[in-house]
């Protein structure tokens, strides 16, 4: 079997790539790159250009986008047939999907493989499972879980990102009320996680780590700005345009917007607005960081994964503001009604071997028998359970979205 370094390489023409695996179309689109989706430009363009043409444009890290499609490549075959976006309905027929951070993708990708051999081996292939990174499922798939209304439409386990449509009212009313999952958390949880009241309190949700979000600075550029204690110290109008975070043509990061809606309420969310220039994918934000170039952006709101990414770090400062790094959920949901059925598969990824996956690609893990590479970031902000279910998450998010784009246009923001 050809091993996955040289099934795709940066000297292949797009054309070349997506006619020999189509099935990769979902991994441009999540990297941007959707529109060798379109038929004439995969026909007029693709054969002109090489992979490394896009990626160099728009600052995506070679490296990780390569070896996420040679990845995907490898596995073909051994789990599912087809792509979430373009078949959101047979997710019925899986045992297990995970939407999954950026960062955390490729090293669960190789564990979770290896764990279905074996377990494939053992009860004859039945267990079927796809793995996607989060990106861009906030305008795909998660829209769909708003109008999926039974346990029949639902895989068994759902590993998902973010502050996404499982917390929103239309599941909320469909199935948390119905307590039809099972919370699986231990009962102490890792001491990086204590002082936050990570644990869902109503016991559907299973917590498994957290992506957290800092505020990476190009330090020789704050020279005579403000200092930088608070997340409110850089809406101030010193940093006007001088903020990036992840965001795209009408969507930005929520897991960045409902935290600060919730520390500074609507104005809070519109000083943020005034201050971000752009919003980009976080790779691009490294490349940014390690141009050099004195016209970039000061302060990035960033993943703690991707912040080590960047090459000088002598240039930056990792800063965690005072509220703390902000908290973006990875969470599971496994119904009661699966629970024995896939016991063997929650087993692995409550592990501590799974934990310890996690935590040494920066995602700390809730498994008290975990060390996380990052128990020095003593300070976290997490939204909380009662913000969660006080409110319409799903309606609170449109607002927010409504005051900030708003703004956003208004002060020179662009995409």
């Amino acid at each position: 079997m050809e091993s996955p370094s040289s099934i795709i390489n940066e000297n292949m023409s797009i054309h070349e790539i997506l006619t020999a695996h189509p099935h990769l179309i979902s991994l441009f689109r999540e990297y941007g790159l959707g529109k060798f989706e379109q038929q004439e430009i995969l026909e007029k363009l693709g054969p002109l250009l090489k992979l490394k043409t896009p990626l160099t444009m728009l600052g995506i890290n070679r490296e990780m986008f390569i070896d996420a499609l040679n990845e995907s490549i490898e596995k073909e075959g051994r789990s599912s047939d087809f792509t979430l976006a373009e078949n959101p309905e047979r997710q019925k027929d899986l045992t297990l999907l995970a939407l999954l951070p950026c960062g955390l993708k490729m090293p669960f990708s190789r564990a979770f493989d290896a764990f279905s051999l074996e377990y494939n081996e053992k009860h004859g292939n039945s267990l079927k499972y796809l793995l996607e990174g989060n990106v861009n499922h906030e305008l795909s798939y998660y829209q769909y879980i708003d109008s999926v209304e039974s346990f029949d439409e639902l895989p068994d386990v759902i590993i998902s990102s973010d502050i996404n449509s499982f917390y929103h009212a239309p599941f909320r009313e469909h199935f948390l009320v119905k307590e039809g999952f099972v919370d699986l958390l231990p009962e102490k949880i890792n001491a990086d996680f204590e002082n936050i009241d990570f644990d869902d309190t109503d016991r559907q949700f299973t917590m498994l780590s957290a992506n957290l979000l800092v505020l990476v600075s190009i330090d020789e550029q704050l020279a005579g700005k403000p200092t930088i204690e608070s997340w409110k110290d850089i809406m101030r109008p010193e940093f006007k345009n001088d903020v990036v975070m992840r965001g795209q043509a009408e969507f930005f990061c929520n897991g960045v917007l409902l935290p600060f809606y919730s520390m500074f309420g609507n104005e809070g969310v519109a000083e943020l607005a005034r201050s971000v220039r752009t919003g980009v994918h976080p790779s691009e934000m490294v490349k940014m960081i390690d141009s050099g170039k004195p016209d970039v952006a000061s302060l990035y709101i960033m993943p703690y994964f991707f912040a080590q990414k960047v090459k000088n770090k002598e240039r930056i400062s990792i800063r965690i503001p005072k509220e703390g790094a902000i908290v973006s959920p990875v969470q599971m949901l496994v119904k009661k009604t699966a629970q024995e059925k896939v016991s063997e598969v929650t087993d692995f990824l409550c592990s501590t071997e799974f934990g310890q996956l996690c935590a040494d690609a920066y995602f700390p893990s809730v498994n008290p028998e975990v060390k996380n590479v990052t128990s020095h970031i003593k300070d976290l902000y997490w939204l909380g359970w009662e913000f969660l279910k006080k409110n319409d998450v799903g309606r609170l998010k449109k607002d927010i979205e409504k005051i900030f784009m708003k703004v956003f246009r208004e002060t020179g923001g662009f995409v």
